[in-house]
């Protein structure tokens, strides 16, 4: 099992908080964003973990470093990140995928991770142990903006639709960020962001545009709910807020992880 961590971004919207500091090491509740995701992949028995890097790549590299000094993180520059989104960055970590160092390697499977979420150790646990082929982590409680990335559900219960643009009528709920891919699945994932990158439109389109491709190919992706869990994307200082006072204290009743 191989992990990919999207923190290429600059997180303007959070400036200045974010003028010389990547998101993901803004520290909430005493701990930065990063740490506490690392930890939950940890409790989740994840430890190959690939860190897509941009803005201040060196800090990124530098606090894993020293937080998770017996680590072996696998670092990937993207440098163009100021002018590319999340799409470009997840396909730059294909070879991280693709790449067996040994015949155990070769089956892997893929969990794709956002470098700004909180989240309950538990919702990680839970998307492992369902064992199901390909699942993207939704919030299905509570009120639903325009600003979400929303699915949408067929009869049979697999996403048919994902994106920004879905309609709100027809949304089932927020992908929060979490998605997990069998390994034939992830690699078909890397030849659709290849692709769509090679049209021109990839450089520039968050990588659920590929996510809806795949399902248009006839992939099914499952959604599964995370409404049981506190999570939150932190995008604004609302957000922020909201996980400090709200958010971390219901998951720090969870014991710390130990390395």
């Amino acid at each position: 099992m191989k992990c990919i961590i999207v923190a290429a971004g600059s997180s303007t919207r959070l400036r200045p908080l974010t003028n010389a500091l990547p998101k993901c090491l803004l520290s909430i509740g005493g701990k930065t964003i990063l740490t506490r995701a690392i930890e939950n992949l940890f409790n989740a028995n994840i430890t190959k973990i690939a860190v897509v890097v941009g803005f201040e790549a060196a800090k990124i590299r530098s606090f894993l470093k020293q937080q998770f000094p017996f680590v072996k993180f696998r670092f990937i520059l993207n440098p163009n990140f100021a002018s590319t989104n999340n799409a470009y960055s997840l396909l730059l970590a294909g070879n991280f995928f693709l790449e067996p160092k040994s015949p155990t390697n070769i089956n892997d499977h893929l969990l794709v991770l956002d470098s700004d979420i909180i989240f309950h150790p538990g919702l990680l646990q839970k998307v492992v142990g369902l064992g199901e082929e390909n699942m993207i982590a939704v919030r299905v409680k509570g009120a639903h903006d325009a600003e979400e990335v929303r699915v949408a559900l067929d009869n049979f219960g697999n996403i048919s639709e994902i994106g920004k643009d879905v309609n709100p009528d027809r949304t089932y709920g927020e992908s929060i960020g979490i998605e997990w891919f069998a390994h034939e699945s992830a690699k078909l994932l890397f030849e659709v962001l290849e692709r769509r990158v090679k049209r021109g439109n990839g450089r520039t389109e968050f990588y659920e545009m590929a996510f809806q491709e795949m399902i248009g190919l006839g992939v099914k992706i499952k959604a599964v709910d995370a409404s049981d869990f506190p999570a939150i994307e932190i995008d604004s200082p609302a957000d922020l807020e909201l996980a400090e006072r709200v958010i971390v204290p219901s998951i720090d009743t969870i014991s710390n992880v130990r390395i």
